[in-house]
């Protein structure tokens, strides 16, 4: 293979930051971009495909990203718009072909400049161990030409910076996340759940016995409240009930926890509960209720067939958070008996089934 930045070796020594390398074959109308990064692959992952972390680091400093769909699951598509300073807009589109968490991504790659120039992308994720991860992306063009096309475009420019701001991101995402943060992000993907719910399975049955799907939001929209204003005084907006408007309760509902836990006064309150003593406030809303929200995500998302997939790092943070509490979660009568899975399932086979769920 020749390579387009014969001088990088691929680290810099000097530094000993990782450096990006870009191949292409000259027989074939491939790019090989190569990088590695100091995290762990579900993190790495995670800001492949989260809208409000791509939008941090994909492309070069000086444009500015704006995204109009980022559906990073298989089957679904993307459009974001690069702008420079001077009103300059480059737009790119996709469909994800497959999405497979934390190890492989392949997706199709267009640029409204060039729209019959489509390439097919293969992005792999390899754990290196250490929390480390190599990431390799492998495009494949339509012609050695519009291979050469790219490359003059000034490309390798864009993706190492890319590169480093994502370097930046998980610097800054190793860092733990603030309860705000982490409820922002966890009822995202519910919300996105509750609104793909189609009109007509709201009473399909639910993985908890006894419940349909609008029995998951019922379920959050009330404990909850009732929780706050018992043990902190804390009165939350009622939005229509479950019954009435399964999607209008939960975003009523949703938006103002949100708006609680980025109330700065929130972090010097606590909360009091005979159960567990008194917790500060924002912590015992991220331990019970965002918690919940996550595990209850994937109980919607089955009930309605939608994307049953959770994110594998805050899985593998609630089992191992769980597991030394069995017998305590199982006397609470919160969970049911612990499902039989493969002892090599992945992390959210395993969580869920710590719960009593039947994966």
């Amino acid at each position: 293979m020749t390579t387009t930045d014969h001088d990088n070796p691929g680290t810099d020594h000097d530094t000993g930051r990782r450096e990006t390398r870009i191949t292409a074959d000259p027989a074939q109308p491939t790019i090989v971009i190569t990088r590695e990064f100091d995290a762990a692959p579900a993190h790495v992952f995670r800001a492949y495909t989260d809208p409000d972390l791509v939008v941090q680091w994909l492309g070069p400093r000086r444009l500015t990203m704006h995204i109009d769909r980022y559906d990073a699951r298989t089957g679904g598509s993307y459009r974001y718009v690069h702008t420079a300073d001077d009103g300059t807009a480059y737009g790119f589109r996709g469909v994800f072909h497959e999405v497979r968490p934390d190890t492989r991504i392949v997706q199709t790659f267009g640029y409204d400049g060039s729209p019959d120039n489509v390439s097919l992308e293969t992005t792999a994720f390899l754990d290196l161990g250490g929390r480390r991860t190599r990431v390799t992306t492998t495009s494949l063009m339509q012609s050695v030409q519009a291979r050469d096309a790219m490359l003059a475009s000034g490309m390798d420019r864009g993706v190492r910076e890319g590169h480093e701001r994502l370097d930046e991101l998980l610097a800054r995402d190793a860092a733990p996340r603030t309860p705000a943060d982490e409820h922002r992000r966890i009822a995202r993907t519910f919300t996105d759940r509750v609104r793909g719910v189609p009109p007509t399975a709201w009473d399909n049955p639910a993985p908890c016995e006894g419940w349909v799907a609008r029995d998951v939001v019922r379920h959050l929209v009330e404990w909850f409240p009732a929780f706050l204003k018992s043990g902190a005084g804390v009165d939350l907006p009622a939005g229509p009930s479950a019954d009435e408007d399964p999607v209008a309760a939960w975003t009523v509902h949703s938006d103002a926890v949100q708006a609680l836990l980025d109330d700065p006064a929130t972090a010097t309150r606590t909360l009091a509960n005979p159960h567990i003593g008194e917790v500060p406030l924002d912590q015992a809303v991220d331990r019970f209720y965002t918690a919940d929200v996550f595990l209850h995500t994937w109980d919607l998302a089955r009930a309605t067939g939608q994307d049953e997939t959770l994110d594998a790092a805050k899985c593998a943070e609630l089992l191992d958070g769980m597991l030394p509490l069995d017998d305590v979660l199982r006397a609470s009568g919160q969970y049911g008996p612990r499902t039989k899975v493969p002892d090599d399932a992945d992390v959210q086979t395993r969580l869920l089934a710590f719960i009593g769920r039947a994966p």
